[in-house]
């Protein structure tokens, strides 16, 4: 299929490995560019989505492909021999979300008729149909939620097919911190660990008033272990929910550990202080550019106290 400034995609895609491409909304409305992956598995007759974007939001008037399902199935991918990743929507779906917040559920609706969406089962409250508007952060910008059910999954669940149950070589981590309901996928086939927002490159880390640095923490220090803790850990790739895909895994996660204990000790100089509906939130950012990091001051204070009383 031709490509024209009608059917320009809101999307592009490129290959990362031998199964898996990136996939970025390349110009939303909310300046996101949220980054999605599809993992193919031929032998399972299934694609896993990670994440959906932003529905294809735009105020580009040449974009006239906004779905991402669309997209997946109609429009050839170059890395891909030219073919789209699913030709016709000839393979199933199962798609995983790694959290609740708006640029990353956007497009599920798409999906919700005939595949299975799996989220984090460690809050099954806070991505609740009635909690959804407040958490997604769709409420605050006037969004429309989309219609779906969230099939919530537990720690190291494996996911499968949605026919005949064939391992997809997936496992779901629980990750919380930057929300309750965040989750992180292990691809041991390609020794490939995906986190969403929990941390990334180049943009800042936004927490939201639900977040929580000591449980952040928390979960930077077990996604550690676990990388550190594989044969081929020096090997391990890290691809996030903007900005950073297939960098050094352990180099990422240490990094970022890193920045935020700077911030929380006051090593790392504040920014900017500002006032939001909420409260006051903080700016912390390195001179190098390479991570920074927008929250509700109190995520600050808490983590400072909990430190000072360990200390």
């Amino acid at each position: 299929m031709k490509v024209t400034a009608v059917t320009l995609p809101a999307f592009t895609a490129r290959r990362l490995t031998a199964t898996t491409f990136l996939i970025i909304e390349w110009d939303d409305v909310f300046k996101e560019h949220p980054f999605i992956y599809a993992k193919i598995v031929p032998a399972a007759q299934t694609i896993l989505i990670f994440d959906t974007g932003c529905g294809g939001a735009t105020y580009n008037p040449d974009i006239g492909l906004k779905s991402l399902r669309e997209f997946v199935e109609t429009v050839p991918v170059k890395d891909n021999g030219g073919e789209p990743l699913n030709p016709g929507g000839k393979m199933g779906y199962v798609v995983v979300q790694s959290h609740c917040h708006y640029d990353h559920i956007l497009g599920a609706e798409a999906f919700s008729s005939d595949s299975p969406i799996l989220g984090s089962g460690y809050d099954p409250a806070f991505a609740s149909p009635e909690n959804l508007p407040v958490h997604s952060q769709s409420n605050a910008l006037g969004l429309r939620i989309p219609s779906y059910k969230i099939q919530l999954v537990p720690h190291r669940h494996s996911i499968t097919s949605t026919t005949d149950n064939v391992p997809l070589g997936v496992i779901v981590l629980h990750t919380p911190g930057h929300t309750p309901d965040e989750l992180a996928l292990w691809d041991a086939q390609e020794s490939m660990l995906y986190v969403g927002d929990t941390l990334y490159e180049d943009d800042p880390i936004i927490f939201p008033d639900e977040g929580s640095l000591p449980k952040w923490f928390a979960t930077v220090d077990e996604l550690l272990a676990f990388v550190r803790n594989l044969p081929n850990a020096s090997e391990v790739k890290i691809n996030c929910g903007h900005a950073t895909a297939m960098k050094p895994a352990i180099d990422v996660l240490e990094a970022t550990k890193e920045f935020m204990s700077d911030v929380v000790s006051g090593k790392e100089p504040l920014v900017r202080r500002f006032p939001r509906k909420a409260g006051w939130a903080v700016e912390y950012k390195q001179t190098s550019g390479r991570f920074s990091l927008i929250c509700p001051e109190k995520l600050v204070l808490e983590a400072r106290e909990i430190m000072r009383g360990r200390s």
